[in-house]
């Protein structure tokens, strides 16, 4: 949430915002996560609930461009808070719930299905026809094509809720479709170099990994291309390499613990490790769940991490990341 500082008393330690919804929110200065002066007017970014801010940031007067050549180390308008991005992730995920399921049940869910109908009918009944391999092909294409559609689709959907501006499911579809490209091609040259580090000992994919974990927001929102994208990540996760680290090992148990979950009630209503002979609408309905999961909670965290690498950095909110609602 964006708003401006009204009063502040610095001995008594509380103050107001009013918040840029039109409500106004009270706060104490242990919320304050930037350094002094928080002054009346003061443009800040704050985590609001029941009438109190919290995690309050004050953002930068200048400019993103100007305010990142004066400060090259970043850092200095906040501190990077795991807990935040977090909060922000499963929050975008609440308000925008009705789009991104429908998104990703049509872009995941559906080819998730037909892949697990033509793999289970092969694995199953070792029937390796025409019919079920082109179902499986068909399914693995659209697959990979949804996926990079959703994932522009929740990164960009994210910003603007983010920016107080709900985004309907048509302009969604319409910014996924213009994204996919982008976002393919960087996953692509992501992938191979990360592949390529993994390969070498692990150390250097994870770092790779962590490294570039904010280029999906600098295509989504920046426009930039593959390349630049990436090492814009590299500049906007300098410094912050470590908390990213402990952000991505969260992100992964909560996943591992989405997929057991899923895996177990698939076993316990006669999935594949039952007695050998697979569900088939038990395969099919798990796997589309955890991919439709995997896929929404992956990309509105990627959009929670690049928002807090540039509030923490740059000093700046939505409102200066203007190309995200073009």
């Amino acid at each position: 949430m964006r708003g401006a500082v009204t009063t502040f008393d610095e001995a008594a330690g509380t103050g107001a915002i009013a918040g840029d919804d039109g409500v106004s929110y009270a706060f104490d200065a242990s919320s304050i996560r930037s350094a002094p002066p928080l002054p009346v007017g003061q443009r800040v970014d704050f985590v609001a609930a029941d009438g109190v801010a919290t995690e309050i940031i004050a953002l930068a007067a200048t400019p993103a461009a100007r305010a990142s050549a004066a400060n090259p180390s970043g850092g200095t308008y906040g501190s990077f808070d795991l807990g935040r991005v977090i909060q922000r992730t499963f929050k975008a995920i609440q308000q925008n719930w009705a789009v991104f399921t429908i998104a990703s049940v049509i872009l995941v869910g559906v080819p998730t299905l037909l892949q697990t109908y033509g793999q289970t009918n092969m694995g199953g009944a070792y029937d390796f026809s025409g019919t079920n391999l082109a179902i499986t092909a068909i399914g693995w294409v659209l697959w990979i094509v949804g996926t990079y559609m959703l994932q522009g689709i929740v990164v960009k959907v994210t910003v603007s809720g983010l920016n107080g501006k709900a985004m309907g499911l048509a302009p969604a579809f319409e910014a996924g479709i213009k994204l996919f490209l982008p976002l393919l091609g960087l996953g692509i040259i992501a992938g191979l170099g990360m592949t390529l580090g993994f390969i070498l000992l692990i150390v250097p994919g994870i770092i790779l990994a962590v490294m570039w974990s904010a280029s999906t927001g600098a295509v989504v929102v920046e426009g930039r291309g593959v390349f630049e994208s990436l090492q814009r990540s590299r500049d906007l996760t300098r410094g912050y390499r470590w908390p990213i680290f402990g952000l991505a090992v969260i992100y992964f148990v909560v996943s591992m613990v989405i997929g057991l979950l899923v895996v177990g009630v698939g076993a316990a209503t006669g999935g594949s490790f039952t007695d050998g002979s697979p569900n088939l609408a038990v395969n099919m309905a798990t796997s589309a769940i955890s991919n439709i999961l995997s896929g929404v909670i992956g990309g509105a965290g990627a959009a929670a991490l690049y928002y807090e690498l540039r509030s923490v950095k740059e000093g700046v909110g939505p409102e200066h990341l203007a190309s995200v609602f073009d």
